[in-house]
C-alpha cells in the first residue's frame, strides 16, 4: 500500500497535510486524530464509517477532510459520516439523516432536510442560509425563546 503522505486517491495515499502545524500549533490530540483519519482512508475499504471525523480539528483541516470523503464517495466509495456540525452537513454532503431521540425526522438532500422549521424543532434554532458555488451554506444564529 502507498504512504499515507501522498496524494488524495487511494492508490497514491491520503494527503491531510499531516505535516502541518495549525494556526497556533496544534497539540497531540489533533495530530493523533489527523494520522487516525489518514490510517482509515488508506486502507482502500468500499465503506467508510466515521464517527465525527472532525473531532480535534482545526477548520482548514475539516474542510479539506470534507473535500477527501466527497472526492472518494464521487469515485464510488461508500462514506457515512455522523455529523454535529450543520454548516459542514449541509455543504458537503449529498444526502443528510435528521435524528431526534434516536428517530429518523427526514431523509433526503441537505436543502430539503435542513429547513428552517426542522430545524427549529429538533433543535431549538434559527438559521441563516445562503448559496454560492460551492452549495449550501447553513449558519446557526440564535437559540429559540434564549
Amino acid at each position: 500500500r502507498a504512504g499515507v503522505a501522498g496524494g488524495l486517491e487511494p492508490d497514491r495515499g491520503v494527503d491531510l497535510g499531516l505535516g502541518v502545524a495549525g494556526a497556533g500549533g496544534e497539540d497531540q490530540a489533533s495530530k493523533r486524530a489527523r494520522a487516525l483519519i489518514a490510517r482509515a482512508l488508506a486502507q482502500d475499504a468500499p465503506l467508510l464509517v466515521a464517527d465525527e471525523p472532525m473531532a480535534g480539528l482545526d477548520p482548514a483541516h475539516s474542510l479539506a477532510l470534507m473535500e477527501t470523503l466527497r472526492r472518494l464517495a464521487r469515485g464510488g466509495r461508500g462514506i457515512l459520516v455522523s455529523l454535529h456540525d450543520l454548516g459542514l452537513a449541509a455543504r458537503w454532503c449529498d444526502r443528510v439523516i435528521l435524528l431526534a431521540g434516536g428517530q429518523v425526522i427526514a431523509q433526503g438532500h441537505p436543502r430539503a432536510v435542513l429547513t428552517p422549521e426542522r430545524l427549529a424543532a429538533v433543535y431549538g434554532i434559527t438559521a441563516h442560509f445562503a448559496e454560492d458555488d460551492g452549495g449550501l451554506i447553513l449558519v446557526p444564529t440564535a437559540v429559540l425563546g434564549g
